[in-house]
């Protein structure tokens, strides 16, 4: 979060809230860019009608697209709490082993409800804001607006062209498991979230286009757009990564000041080498005593890449060294319980037994805590344990980074502090020059094409919506 230092913001904070991602802040100013850019594009070719059609949609879908489906889930979340007797609200996606929401919510709810029912009722939740959603933006708001534009023209004494036929797009043609993947891809990623009210809105605008040269237009528009409002500014940002560290991901602002606090404490006033300072830091994977390892309950996922897990219980007699057994159990905290039993995976206990400060669960614990919004040791939460062990690999890079970057050989506070603020400074850049491209393609670049696009194929520079193509040709 921003913090105020008295009652400014300081610029580290406004940084980090700004690139974290879930932040609202850049979100709506990316959308403002594209009302203001495509509205103005409007207006310089159709004047006033083409651009109050474009303003008012694009506003419109703008608060849908970033409040729309999320304010309707919630909506739906009440009235599935009210349908399933429950006030946990839970999530359906799984790792299998380690973080099981759907099955600990089942274990506590009611007993009259089976698993394909729950999920079913889960389902059609997310189903139902969707389809509303699309329905309102997709094919209530075009007809609306075009009714305004006749009506106004009207009462200027202006004709308005007849709509031509609507040719639209057509379509053609383990349960839990599958309906649980899809309501957690709508509910719980942006990429499901963006394209499935991208789709529905594409085709309910392209269906209640007035001709088929606008509906041409709104396909390029709308389909256009979507590669630079859900993947261009990353692909930016990890470009600029690569030039810059020779890795596509870098650290985000906010884990690395949690990371670069743990490690000026741990420093202090003292100065060590860069070997001392890796070596403490990093350390070097450890081999698990060969009692454990050969212990017949680990657990498999399934998958290429199998994650182990394993209870608590089962290794605490095996492990005599207190420090570690400490660290083992702390490690064990950083997910929830399963089945109201501690577990950890196999790569924790590796981490208990490598004693370096990168694996310290109270590290962990904090930049886990941050990262998910605490969602992390929630039961009934979702959080890719994957995602997480990628984000402490980025802090492992960050740190060997760190190392190669001190010149004379001497690591203290002062040097761990400068680079974390080289790092904040990167970030910065890196987020404004994929949000600048992003907002140039949607604001201006796409509109533009669209508009030559129509000029070259019917030789008119004229808004589709108001004009006559057909009727001017006799």
């Amino acid at each position: 979060m921003i913090k105020p230092v008295g009652n400014k913001f300081t610029l580290s904070n406004v940084i980090t809230k700004m690139t974290k991602a879930d932040a609202l802040a850049p979100i709506v100013a990316l959308e403002a860019a594209v009302v203001a850019g495509r509205t103005y594009q409007a207006y310089k070719r159709g004047k006033g009608d083409e651009a109050r059609e474009r303003f008012i949609e694009e506003t419109i879908g703008s608060i849908v697209w970033i409040c729309g489906v999320k304010y309707l889930n919630k909506l739906g979340d009440k009235i599935v709490a009210k349908i399933l007797k429950s006030k946990n609200n839970f999530d359906v996606g799984t790792d299998k082993v380690l973080r099981t929401p759907f099955e600990n919510f089942m274990k506590k709810a009611p007993k009259n409800f089976t698993p394909n029912q729950v999920a079913l009722i889960k389902g059609g939740k997310v189903l139902t804001s969707i389809i509303l959603a699309n329905l309102f933006i997709g094919f209530i708001v075009p007809p609306l607006n075009q009714a305004l534009t006749r009506k106004i023209r009207s009462k200027r004494g202006q004709e308005t062209p007849p709509v031509q036929k609507r040719g639209g797009p057509t379509f053609k043609g383990g349960a839990i498991g599958a309906i649980n993947k899809f309501t957690n891809w709508i509910e719980n990623t942006n990429t499901g979230q963006l394209l499935s009210s991208d789709v529905g809105v594409a085709g309910g605008r392209m269906f209640n286009a007035r001709r088929k040269e606008e509906r041409r237009e709104i396909a390029i528009r709308d389909i256009g757009s979507i590669y630079f409002y859900m993947w261009a500014q990353g692909h930016v940002r990890n470009l600029m990564n690569l030039v810059e560290t020779g890795k596509a991901r870098r650290l985000n602002p906010g884990t690395a000041e949690l990371l670069s606090k743990h490690l000026t404490d741990f420093i202090g006033d003292k100065e060590m080498s860069v070997n001392e300072f890796r070596n403490a830091v990093l350390g070097k994977e450890a081999e698990l005593p060969e009692n454990i390892t050969n212990l017949s309950t680990w657990e498999r996922g399934k998958g290429k890449k199998p994650l182990e897990v394993i209870k608590l219980k089962e290794i605490e007699g095996l492990i005599t060294d207190k420090e570690i057994l400490e660290r083992v159990r702390e490690m064990s905290k950083l997910q929830p319980d399963r089945q109201g039993e501690a577990v950890l995976t196999k790569q924790q206990l590796k981490d208990a037994f490598n004693k370096a400060e990168i694996n310290n669960p109270k590290l962990l614990n904090n930049v886990f805590n941050d990262f998910t919004g605490g969602d992390y040791k929630n039961e009934f939460k979702y959080v890719s344990n994957k995602k997480l062990y990628n984000l402490k690999a980025e802090m492992e890079h960050y740190v060997e980074r760190f190392c190669k970057s001190v010149k004379d050989g001497k690591i203290n506070k002062s040097t761990l502090q400068n680079f974390e603020r080289k790092n904040l400074i990167y970030s910065g850049i890196n987020f404004a020059a994929g949000f600048a491209v992003a907002a140039a393609f949607l604001s201006t670049l796409i509109p533009k094409f669209q508009y030559w696009f129509t000029r070259k194929t019917t030789g008119v520079d004229a808004f589709p919506g108001l004009y006559d193509f057909e009727g001017q040709k006799k």
